[in-house]
């Protein structure tokens, strides 16, 4: 069974709803309830004020004007509805004078209550008489110093305000409505706002979800929609670069596994025919040995293209143990020389060191070599009849070194690339079997880092390239 949607914009209309609906249900019974308490409160002030009026002038009175007095106050509180009968202390009544009945039992007050009118107190109370109307009761003790001599009983109906609390919450009634209604229109236009930006918010990420990484949203940081819209951003511009990464390295390494498959294809259609040729005995006897030892080149050829891949995959997941030691800079680089010259002879390159004799580097010499070997090939490749120096400095608690070509230098796009896997010059500008996999300064940059050290390049176009590595130097107490 498909389960029913309660739409956000409903969910919060009516929790608006019901939230104004019990605030104002709760703000008219308080109010109500206070003015009820107001009105009988300020009753029973007037009612007191009258009796203690009445019962000074009853003490102050001549003995026969007494009676003309208590009537003189009758006539004026009936026109206020507030009726009122003295009693004695033993508590009968002797105003009015005609009144032979007493007074009903809801006028009687309890014994704590006697107890404080008997010690002076003014005693209230609030009853519903058998007409079922509310009144409002004050006994005002009548003492003659410290005696409780009698009490006037004075009371008066609440009809009038009830009339007036009715009237008031009425209004108040017409207000709340009112308030309701209009807080429900403006709530019912923010939702369908918020909503907007929720939808919207859900459009963008079906576009991301359908591969669409270029959506993006209004930014504001009002609240926390507004937030969320920036940090969408943020996440769909982090995954348009990363797709235009992944783009950008598959269509690398397509064309560095054509690159691969073309150059492993020449040695092995070359050991191929050689040998074929050799075991039918198409190659003439005075050409074996040269056929063996072009075997033998392109072996080590196809060895250097698979090893050089293995070791990527070891730098990259960290597999490899620096052996570093203390040697002569001098020496090592003039091995380097001695092992290259051959190769840069082949294209009229002449390879130079300038390095002090003195000088030291704490490296892992194979690992150092297999950088230099890689760099300095990569400096032939791209010069021709020009010239490659080794050179190296002892700077502060750094040993710097550079491999500095006359070569054809690159670009700034080509500069920003080269440490990338896969990577690879423009093929019309290579020639040689040198630096053909496209990989090997990506291992460079790494063994450089695994040293704790950095490598940098800057080059210009048609003026040559100039690669400068920077190693840590530790003096013999610091190893």
């Amino acid at each position: 069974m498909k389960r029913m949607k309660f739409k956000y914009a409903y969910q919060l209309f009516f929790t608006q709803f019901i939230i104004l609906l019990i605030a104002c249900i709760m703000i008219g019974l308080l109010v109500s309830h206070s003015l009820k308490d107001y009105f009988y409160q300020s009753q029973v002030d007037d009612l007191t004020s009258y009796g203690e009026t009445i019962a000074m002038d009853i003490r102050h009175s001549p003995q026969d004007a007494t009676a003309q007095v208590l009537n003189t106050y009758q006539r004026i509180l009936d026109v206020k509805r507030i009726h009122y009968t003295i009693k004695n202390a033993d508590d009968e009544t002797i105003y009015p004078t005609q009144m032979n009945q007493p007074l009903p039992k809801d006028f009687s007050i309890s014994a704590e209550d006697k107890k404080k009118l008997k010690s002076g107190e003014t005693v209230s109370k609030k009853i519903d008489n058998r007409f079922n109307q509310e009144m409002t009761i004050v006994y005002v003790p009548l003492m003659n110093g410290d005696n409780f001599v009698g009490s006037i009983v004075l009371n008066s109906p609440i009809s009038g305000t009830e009339q007036v609390i009715g009237t008031i919450n009425q209004y108040m009634f017409y207000t709340i409505l009112l308030s309701i209604t209009v807080a429900l229109i403006l709530s019912a236009i923010i939702s369908k706002l918020q909503v907007n930006r929720i939808n919207k918010l859900r459009a963008a990420t079906k576009d991301v979800i359908e591969g669409n990484y270029q959506t993006r949203l209004k930014e504001n940081n009002i609240d926390e929609i507004g937030a969320l819209a920036v940090d969408f951003n943020k996440m769909t511009t982090t995954l348009e670069a990363s797709q235009e990464e992944i783009e950008r390295q598959e269509k690398r390494r397509r064309q560095f596994i054509a690159d691969v498959s073309h150059e492993m294809r020449t040695p092995l259609t070359t050991i191929s025919g050689l040998t074929e040729g050799l075991v039918n005995d198409i190659i003439p006897k005075t050409e074996t040995d040269r056929c063996i030892a072009l075997i033998d080149t392109e072996a080590r050829r196809l060895t250097k293209l698979v090893n050089e891949n293995l070791d990527y995959e070891k730098i990259r997941s960290n597999k490899i143990r620096l052996q570093k030691k203390r040697f002569n800079a001098r020496e090592f680089l003039a091995l380097i020389k001695e092992q290259l010259d051959y190769v840069a002879t082949e294209k009229g390159n002449e390879i130079k060191l300038d390095v002090d004799g003195k000088m030291n580097i704490y490296a892992d010499y194979d690992r150092l070599t297999q950088v230099f070997i890689n760099i300095v090939k990569n400096s032939v490749q791209f010069t021709e009849n020009g010239q490659i120096t080794l050179a190296g400095y002892q700077d502060y608690k750094e040993s710097v070194l550079t491999i500095t070509d006359t070569g054809i230098g690159m670009n700034t796009e080509e500069l920003e690339q080269i440490w990338e896997r896969f990577y690879k010059a423009d093929m019309s500008r290579t020639n040689t079997a040198f630096g053909e996999s496209g990989i090997g300064l990506s291992i460079v940059k790494q063994l450089i880092e695994y040293h704790d050290g950095t490598i940098t390049v800057s080059s210009e176009p048609n003026k040559g390239t100039c690669f400068t590595i920077r190693l840590p130097f530790f003096q013999d107490n610091e190893q």
